[in-house]
């Protein structure tokens, strides 16, 4: 089958999927756009003449939350017309597929919220502490910061906790830090 050919069989497939539309553009593999994020990519299999490969896609960023994601695929006869196709995906790759959708999507609106309350953290105590770098990563973002002598790190796991070294401290810098992260954690 070549592209143009895949593209016409998604767009009839789409009619008997409840909910689903094509997605085509010229030069991409082509899409069923379906219900709650759900996206399958369809392409022809080079290697069997006449078949191909509906595979469900998770958002992006999903690796990071499952990186042990199962692979929901099928390989269907593109011969048997678009409806026979339909029934397949609907029966054999669909159930799987919403289910660990789902799943992964609450996992990555988790994520969110916690990539959101560590930044806000981070941002209060950069603004406590002039001149601080800030180095970001998908698990942490580490605060560096020196004040005359008194130094130290912060640094701001994933889930918002947080891994507190002073060096050198008064006793005002190291309350107005702690109330600081105490207000932004309640």
């Amino acid at each position: 089958m070549n592209a143009w050919e895949v593209e016409e069989l998604v767009i009839e497939v789409a009619e008997h999927l409840d909910g689903f539309t094509p997605l085509i553009r010229a030069g991409h593999p082509a899409y069923l756009i379906g219900p709650a994020g759900a996206q399958l990519v369809v392409h022809p299999l080079w290697s069997q003449r006449g078949r191909i490969r509906v595979l469900g896609v998770y958002p992006d960023g999903s690796r990071s939350v499952l990186p042990d994601q199962k692979r929901h695929e099928i390989t269907v006869t593109a011969a048997r017309g678009a409806a026979s196709i339909a029934k397949r995906i609907e029966r054999r790759l669909l159930p799987g597929y919403r289910n660990d959708l789902a799943t992964c999507r609450k996992l990555l609106a988790a994520k969110a919220v916690q990539d959101g309350t560590r930044d806000q953290l981070a941002e209060t105590l950069a603004e406590l502490l002039p001149d601080a770098t800030l180095t970001d990563n998908e698990r942490a973002t580490v605060i560096l910061w020196r004040l005359g002598a008194t130094s130290g790190t912060f640094t701001v796991h994933g889930d918002a906790t947080t891994t507190i070294q002073i060096h050198a401290a008064d006793r005002e810098l190291a309350e107005r830090i702690a109330d600081a992260v105490h207000h932004r954690a309640s």
